[in-house]
Protein backbone atom coordinates (compact mmCIF):
# COMPACT_ATOMS: atom_id res chain seq x y z
CA UNK A 1 0.00 0.00 0.00
CA UNK A 2 2.82 2.37 0.92
CA UNK A 3 4.53 1.63 -2.39
CA UNK A 4 1.34 2.37 -4.35
CA UNK A 5 0.85 5.68 -2.47
CA UNK A 6 4.41 6.78 -3.22
CA UNK A 7 3.89 5.95 -6.88
CA UNK A 8 0.72 8.06 -6.99
CA UNK A 9 2.45 10.99 -5.28
CA UNK A 10 5.35 10.79 -7.73
CA UNK A 11 2.92 10.84 -10.66
CA UNK A 12 1.11 13.88 -9.24
CA UNK A 13 4.47 15.62 -8.84
CA UNK A 14 5.20 15.10 -12.53
CA UNK A 15 1.81 16.53 -13.47
CA UNK A 16 2.57 19.64 -11.42
CA UNK A 17 5.71 20.41 -13.45
CA UNK A 18 4.81 22.92 -16.21
CA UNK A 19 5.57 21.79 -19.78
CA UNK A 20 8.77 23.10 -21.32
CA UNK A 21 8.23 26.22 -23.43
CA UNK A 22 9.30 25.90 -27.04
CA UNK A 23 8.96 29.63 -27.76
CA UNK A 24 12.23 31.33 -26.77
CA UNK A 25 11.96 34.76 -28.37
CA UNK A 26 14.49 37.48 -27.57
CA UNK A 27 14.74 40.99 -29.02
CA UNK A 28 16.72 40.76 -32.23
CA UNK A 29 14.86 37.68 -33.48
CA UNK A 30 13.11 37.88 -36.84
CA UNK A 31 9.38 37.06 -36.74
CA UNK A 32 7.71 35.66 -39.85
CA UNK A 33 3.92 36.01 -39.57
CA UNK A 34 1.12 34.68 -41.75
CA UNK A 35 -2.55 35.71 -41.45
CA UNK A 36 -5.82 35.23 -43.27
CA UNK A 37 -8.11 37.38 -41.08
CA UNK A 38 -9.13 34.46 -38.86
CA UNK A 39 -5.85 32.73 -37.98
CA UNK A 40 -2.31 33.96 -37.30
CA UNK A 41 0.74 31.70 -37.65
CA UNK A 42 4.04 33.03 -36.30
CA UNK A 43 7.60 31.72 -36.70
CA UNK A 44 10.83 32.76 -34.98
CA UNK A 45 13.52 32.69 -37.68
CA UNK A 46 16.40 33.47 -35.33
CA UNK A 47 18.63 36.52 -35.03
CA UNK A 48 18.46 39.41 -37.49
CA UNK A 49 22.19 39.20 -38.22
CA UNK A 50 21.56 36.43 -40.73
CA UNK A 51 20.10 39.08 -43.06
CA UNK A 52 22.58 41.90 -42.38
CA UNK A 53 26.06 42.78 -43.66
CA UNK A 54 25.82 40.94 -46.96
CA UNK A 55 27.03 42.32 -50.30
CA UNK A 56 24.38 43.57 -52.69
CA UNK A 57 22.85 40.66 -54.56
CA UNK A 58 23.54 38.05 -51.88
CA UNK A 59 20.70 35.51 -52.14
CA UNK A 60 19.52 32.81 -49.76
CA UNK A 61 16.48 30.56 -49.33
CA UNK A 62 14.93 30.92 -45.88
CA UNK A 63 13.73 27.73 -44.15
CA UNK A 64 10.66 28.22 -41.97
CA UNK A 65 8.62 25.00 -41.69
CA UNK A 66 5.60 24.98 -44.00
CA UNK A 67 3.47 22.32 -42.30
CA UNK A 68 2.02 24.44 -39.48
CA UNK A 69 0.86 27.10 -41.94
CA UNK A 70 -0.67 24.66 -44.39
CA UNK A 71 -2.48 22.72 -41.64
CA UNK A 72 -3.79 25.98 -40.13
CA UNK A 73 -4.99 27.48 -43.40
CA UNK A 74 -6.19 24.15 -44.77
CA UNK A 75 -4.23 24.15 -48.03
CA UNK A 76 -0.71 23.60 -49.34
CA UNK A 77 -1.34 26.59 -51.64
CA UNK A 78 -0.77 29.83 -49.69
CA UNK A 79 -2.17 32.08 -52.42
CA UNK A 80 -4.00 35.03 -50.88
CA UNK A 81 -2.51 34.61 -47.39
CA UNK A 82 -0.91 37.75 -45.91
CA UNK A 83 2.73 37.71 -44.80
CA UNK A 84 4.71 40.10 -42.58
CA UNK A 85 8.36 40.08 -41.43
CA UNK A 86 9.43 42.15 -38.40
CA UNK A 87 12.25 42.39 -35.84
CA UNK A 88 13.55 44.88 -33.29
CA UNK A 89 16.53 45.55 -31.08
CA UNK A 90 16.02 46.23 -27.40
CA UNK A 91 14.55 49.63 -26.53
CA UNK A 92 16.81 52.64 -26.01
CA UNK A 93 20.42 53.34 -26.78
CA UNK A 94 22.12 54.79 -29.86
CA UNK A 95 21.71 51.65 -31.98
CA UNK A 96 17.96 51.11 -31.77
CA UNK A 97 16.58 49.62 -34.98
CA UNK A 98 13.31 48.00 -35.99
CA UNK A 99 13.04 46.00 -39.18
CA UNK A 100 9.70 45.78 -40.97
CA UNK A 101 8.50 44.48 -44.30
CA UNK A 102 6.97 46.86 -46.82
CA UNK A 103 4.79 46.10 -49.82
CA UNK A 104 6.03 47.66 -53.05
CA UNK A 105 6.07 50.37 -54.21
CA UNK A 106 7.00 52.43 -51.15
CA UNK A 107 7.79 56.13 -51.37
CA UNK A 108 7.06 57.08 -47.76
CA UNK A 109 9.59 55.28 -45.54
CA UNK A 110 10.90 57.84 -43.07
CA UNK A 111 12.25 57.64 -39.55
CA UNK A 112 9.95 58.33 -36.58
CA UNK A 113 10.96 60.31 -33.52
CA UNK A 114 12.53 58.41 -30.64
CA UNK A 115 9.30 58.35 -28.61
CA UNK A 116 7.26 57.22 -31.61
CA UNK A 117 9.79 54.55 -32.42
CA UNK A 118 9.60 53.12 -28.89
CA UNK A 119 5.80 53.16 -28.82
CA UNK A 120 4.95 52.30 -32.41
CA UNK A 121 7.71 49.88 -33.36
CA UNK A 122 9.53 48.45 -30.38
CA UNK A 123 6.52 47.91 -28.11
CA UNK A 124 4.48 46.35 -30.92
CA UNK A 125 7.16 43.97 -32.21
CA UNK A 126 8.42 43.04 -28.74
CA UNK A 127 4.83 42.18 -27.72
CA UNK A 128 4.54 39.84 -30.71
CA UNK A 129 7.51 37.94 -29.32
CA UNK A 130 6.77 37.89 -25.57
CA UNK A 131 2.99 37.50 -25.34
CA UNK A 132 2.88 33.85 -26.46
CA UNK A 133 4.73 33.01 -23.23
CA UNK A 134 2.66 35.40 -21.11
CA UNK A 135 -0.57 33.78 -22.30
CA UNK A 136 0.78 30.19 -22.39
CA UNK A 137 0.12 29.77 -26.09
CA UNK A 138 0.88 26.19 -27.24
CA UNK A 139 4.03 26.33 -29.36
CA UNK A 140 6.19 24.06 -31.47
CA UNK A 141 9.87 23.41 -30.92
CA UNK A 142 11.34 22.99 -34.41
CA UNK A 143 10.84 25.42 -35.91
CA UNK A 144 9.83 27.69 -33.02
CA UNK A 145 6.28 28.56 -34.03
CA UNK A 146 2.64 28.76 -33.01
CA UNK A 147 -0.84 29.15 -34.49
CA UNK A 148 -3.65 31.27 -33.03
CA UNK A 149 -7.33 31.73 -33.82
CA UNK A 150 -7.38 35.53 -33.89
CA UNK A 151 -10.67 35.67 -32.00
CA UNK A 152 -10.16 32.62 -29.81
CA UNK A 153 -8.78 31.76 -26.39
CA UNK A 154 -5.30 33.13 -27.09
CA UNK A 155 -6.38 36.16 -29.11
CA UNK A 156 -4.46 38.61 -26.89
CA UNK A 157 -1.21 37.10 -28.21
CA UNK A 158 -2.30 37.20 -31.86
CA UNK A 159 -0.75 39.51 -34.43
CA UNK A 160 -4.18 40.91 -35.32
CA UNK A 161 -4.97 41.88 -31.73
CA UNK A 162 -1.54 43.26 -30.83
CA UNK A 163 -0.97 45.52 -33.83
CA UNK A 164 -4.56 46.79 -33.94
CA UNK A 165 -4.98 47.25 -30.18
CA UNK A 166 -7.97 44.95 -30.22
CA UNK A 167 -10.09 47.14 -32.49
CA UNK A 168 -9.14 45.61 -35.85
CA UNK A 169 -7.99 48.91 -37.38
CA UNK A 170 -4.96 49.42 -39.61
CA UNK A 171 -3.71 45.85 -39.48
CA UNK A 172 -2.03 46.08 -42.89
CA UNK A 173 0.00 49.09 -41.63
CA UNK A 174 1.13 47.59 -38.31
CA UNK A 175 -1.97 48.96 -36.63
CA UNK A 176 -1.51 52.33 -38.31
CA UNK A 177 1.98 52.79 -36.83
CA UNK A 178 3.84 52.37 -40.13
CA UNK A 179 3.55 54.98 -42.91
CA UNK A 180 3.30 52.24 -45.53
CA UNK A 181 1.68 48.82 -45.94
CA UNK A 182 3.75 46.16 -44.16
CA UNK A 183 1.71 43.13 -45.26
CA UNK A 184 2.20 41.43 -48.62
CA UNK A 185 -0.26 38.98 -50.18
CA UNK A 186 1.25 35.68 -51.33
CA UNK A 187 2.67 35.23 -53.96
CA UNK A 188 4.76 38.37 -54.22
CA UNK A 189 7.84 40.37 -53.27
CA UNK A 190 8.25 42.82 -50.43
CA UNK A 191 10.95 45.09 -49.06
CA UNK A 192 12.69 44.76 -45.69
CA UNK A 193 13.35 48.15 -44.06
CA UNK A 194 15.58 49.17 -41.18
CA UNK A 195 13.73 51.87 -39.21
CA UNK A 196 15.81 53.97 -36.82
CA UNK A 197 14.53 56.70 -34.50
CA UNK A 198 15.51 60.31 -34.96
CA UNK A 199 14.89 63.19 -32.60
CA UNK A 200 13.82 65.49 -35.44
CA UNK A 201 10.90 64.00 -37.36
CA UNK A 202 10.60 67.05 -39.61
CA UNK A 203 14.01 66.29 -41.14
CA UNK A 204 12.50 63.23 -42.86
CA UNK A 205 15.69 61.20 -42.62
CA UNK A 206 14.98 58.16 -44.82
CA UNK A 207 15.11 54.60 -43.55
CA UNK A 208 17.41 52.10 -45.26
CA UNK A 209 16.46 49.12 -47.38
CA UNK A 210 18.13 45.94 -46.13
CA UNK A 211 16.92 43.77 -48.98
CA UNK A 212 13.93 42.10 -50.60
CA UNK A 213 11.95 38.97 -49.78
CA UNK A 214 10.07 36.95 -52.38
CA UNK A 215 7.56 34.25 -51.46
CA UNK A 216 5.76 31.79 -53.71
CA UNK A 217 2.40 30.07 -53.31
CA UNK A 218 4.27 26.94 -52.24
CA UNK A 219 5.92 28.85 -49.36
CA UNK A 220 9.37 29.16 -50.92
CA UNK A 221 10.90 32.22 -49.23
CA UNK A 222 13.96 33.92 -50.75
CA UNK A 223 15.95 36.89 -49.47
CA UNK A 224 18.13 39.12 -51.68
CA UNK A 225 20.37 41.66 -49.92
CA UNK A 226 20.73 45.26 -51.00
CA UNK A 227 18.71 47.73 -53.03
CA UNK A 228 16.47 46.80 -55.89
CA UNK A 229 17.81 47.23 -59.40
CA UNK A 230 17.12 50.69 -60.86
CA UNK A 231 15.61 50.95 -64.34
CA UNK A 232 16.27 53.85 -66.71
CA UNK A 233 12.80 55.03 -67.72
CA UNK A 234 13.76 57.77 -70.17
CA UNK A 235 16.54 59.82 -71.81
CA UNK A 236 15.97 63.28 -73.29
CA UNK A 237 18.49 65.64 -74.89
CA UNK A 238 18.58 69.41 -75.28
CA UNK A 239 21.58 71.55 -76.25
CA UNK A 240 24.06 68.72 -75.57
CA UNK A 241 22.59 68.08 -72.12
CA UNK A 242 21.15 64.60 -71.57
CA UNK A 243 18.60 64.07 -68.83
CA UNK A 244 18.48 60.47 -67.63
CA UNK A 245 15.37 59.48 -65.64
CA UNK A 246 15.35 56.31 -63.56
CA UNK A 247 13.42 54.50 -60.82
CA UNK A 248 14.54 54.87 -57.19
CA UNK A 249 13.93 53.40 -53.75
CA UNK A 250 13.70 55.59 -50.66
CA UNK A 251 17.07 56.09 -48.98
CA UNK A 252 19.32 54.42 -51.56
CA UNK A 253 22.12 56.30 -53.32
CA UNK A 254 22.17 56.57 -57.13
CA UNK A 255 24.96 57.67 -59.48
CA UNK A 256 25.10 57.99 -63.26
CA UNK A 257 27.84 56.14 -65.16
CA UNK A 258 28.77 56.55 -68.84
CA UNK A 259 31.01 54.69 -71.27
CA UNK A 260 31.44 54.25 -75.00
CA UNK A 261 32.32 50.56 -74.60
CA UNK A 262 29.99 47.85 -73.33
CA UNK A 263 31.19 45.39 -70.69
CA UNK A 264 33.02 45.79 -67.41
CA UNK A 265 30.13 47.52 -65.64
CA UNK A 266 32.09 48.05 -62.41
CA UNK A 267 34.69 50.13 -64.27
CA UNK A 268 32.27 52.52 -65.95
CA UNK A 269 33.24 56.12 -64.98
CA UNK A 270 30.71 57.88 -62.74
CA UNK A 271 29.77 61.22 -64.30
CA UNK A 272 26.80 62.34 -62.17
CA UNK A 273 25.30 62.10 -58.69
CA UNK A 274 25.06 60.67 -56.19
CA UNK A 275 21.49 61.53 -55.25
CA UNK A 276 19.32 59.93 -52.56
CA UNK A 277 16.23 58.14 -53.87
CA UNK A 278 12.75 59.16 -52.79
CA UNK A 279 10.76 56.24 -54.20
CA UNK A 280 9.82 58.14 -57.37
CA UNK A 281 11.42 58.44 -60.81
CA UNK A 282 14.36 60.86 -60.41
CA UNK A 283 16.79 62.38 -62.90
CA UNK A 284 20.49 63.19 -63.33
CA UNK A 285 21.83 65.37 -66.16
CA UNK A 286 25.02 64.96 -68.19
CA UNK A 287 26.59 67.45 -70.57
CA UNK A 288 27.48 65.42 -73.63
CA UNK A 289 29.82 66.84 -76.29
CA UNK A 290 28.14 64.70 -78.89
CA UNK A 291 29.95 61.41 -78.38
CA UNK A 292 27.98 58.20 -78.64
CA UNK A 293 27.87 55.96 -75.58
CA UNK A 294 25.89 54.13 -72.95
CA UNK A 295 24.39 55.17 -69.63
CA UNK A 296 23.97 53.06 -66.53
CA UNK A 297 22.62 53.78 -63.03
CA UNK A 298 24.76 52.55 -60.13
CA UNK A 299 22.85 51.85 -56.93
CA UNK A 300 24.19 51.70 -53.36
Amino acid sequence: MKKILLTILAALGLLAVPPARAWTYTDGDVLLIFRDGAHDVEYDLGNINQFLGHPNGYTTNVAWGLSLATSTFGSSDLTGIGVVVVATTTNGGPNSVAWISGAEPNATAYNPGSGGWSYDYYSTIDALGVRPVQYSVPTNTVPSSYSILAGGKYKYASYDYIVAGGNGNGIDRLGGHAPFIVEQTIPGSFDFWAVQPTAVTSSLVPDSLVGTFTIGSDGTLTFVAGPRHSNITGITSSANVDTITFSTTVGNSYSLAFTNKLGGFAAWPVIGGPIIGDGNNDSITHTNSGSTGFYRIKTQ
